[in-house]
């Protein structure tokens, strides 16, 4: 029988996903379970296990879907603004408590092999996700085939990353104009040379 769009199944996921931001942000990670999220959930335990086949799953696909929420993939006519955009998405939604709840989960399951598989997919799926926008770029011309973009993607969002977590300085409304801005002359630079 196939699932309907919408109605119980889209309510279940919505609350499922929901439980799972709540008691990431008050347990974390390695006091998740399947059976915590089903409780704060409402939903049966078998219920989660039908959709997916362990926590990992679960989480990655919560993850998945909220950071393809807040952070969508902006079309503005030009790679720099489209950049700029992506950049604020990911400064809020990183400000935020859900964005905190994930990148503490990250940081903190770091020594745990067995999510190295689960990091990569996350990021193999954002980087597809975000494709587009490289791709968009190239066929205006307005970046160079030869651009590592996994590379200029790494790099822009890291800067994001660094500033908020690592130094733990303040940012400002300008502060994804001016790391595009930056990088993007920096990538120029080095064709305009070669």
């Amino acid at each position: 029988m196939r699932r309907r769009p919408g109605g119980r199944s889209a309510r279940v996921q919505t609350a499922v996903f929901e439980a799972t931001f709540q008691l990431l942000e008050e347990r974390g990670y390695e006091m998740l379970s399947m059976t915590t999220i089903a409780e704060r959930a409402g939903v049966h335990e078998t219920s989660l296990y039908r959709r997916w086949k362990t926590k990992d799953q679960l989480v990655l696909d919560a993850v998945n879907r909220r950071v393809a929420q807040e952070i969508p993939v902006p079309d503005t006519g030009a790679l720099r603004s489209d950049l700029v955009a992506v950049l604020q998405s990911l400064q809020l939604f990183l400000q935020s408590r859900v964005g905190q709840a994930i990148f503490q989960t990250a940081v903190a399951t770091l020594h745990l092999p067995e999510l190295r598989a689960f990091r990569q997919e996350h990021w193999r799926q954002r980087r597809a996700h975000l494709q587009i926008l490289f791709d968009r770029a190239i066929a205006r011309r307005e970046l160079s085939p030869q651009v590592d973009c996994q590379l200029l993607l790494e790099t822009l969002s890291g800067i994001v990353y660094m500033r908020l977590f690592v130094v733990n300085e303040p940012v400002d409304e300008v502060f994804p104009e001016q790391i595009v801005d930056l990088i993007l002359s920096g990538v120029n630079n080095l064709l305009s040379t070669e």
